[in-house]
């Protein structure tokens, strides 16, 4: 036979008529979320940093997946304007993370010599521009690409 599951708990009436007041919730809500919170106050606090963390890395890994397969597409994101009043969020937004940003410039090189500072002109500018800006986030040359390219190619 089953046993009968009773979420209904002999407490302080006083004090359970208020939090269901207060709250809105029922019964069995304000138990299960006291079960939760029960759980939450006496797991390690490590092991929720670690789940927060595979969490956070799974988005991470998402994110970087759909990033860039769209800079693949030769989709890059909005330049800063000139009259920008979150200026932080308006430079961060074209910032890759360095290995993701060498990786699709040496995709980019495929494509369009940027290096050759005369194609500026010529090709899109859009990536360029994109282009220009990791490379002074992460304080590197067009010297420092070309012989990243060379690397690559002579593997």
């Amino acid at each position: 036979m089953k046993p009968k599951v009773d979420f209904h708990i002999k407490a302080d009436k006083a004090k359970a008529d208020m939090a269901k007041e207060l709250s809105g919730l029922t019964n069995r809500e304000l138990y299960e979320l006291g079960c939760q919170i029960a759980i939450e106050q006496n797991r390690n606090v490590l092991d929720t940093e670690i789940l927060e963390l595979h969490d956070a890395m799974d988005k991470v890994n998402e994110l970087t997946k759909s990033i860039r397969l769209r800079l693949k597409d030769k989709e890059v994101p909005t330049r800063p304007s000139d009259f920008a009043e979150d200026g932080d969020d308006e430079l961060r937004r074209n910032h890759l993370p360095l290995d993701l940003f060498k990786e699709i410039v040496l995709y980019y090189m495929d494509d369009y010599d940027i290096t050759d500072l005369q194609e500026l002109g010529n090709k899109n500018k859009e990536i360029f521009r994109f282009v220009l800006m990791n490379l002074s986030h992460h304080e590197m040359s067009i010297n420092d690409v070309n012989e990243l390219y060379k690397e690559i190619n002579s593997e």
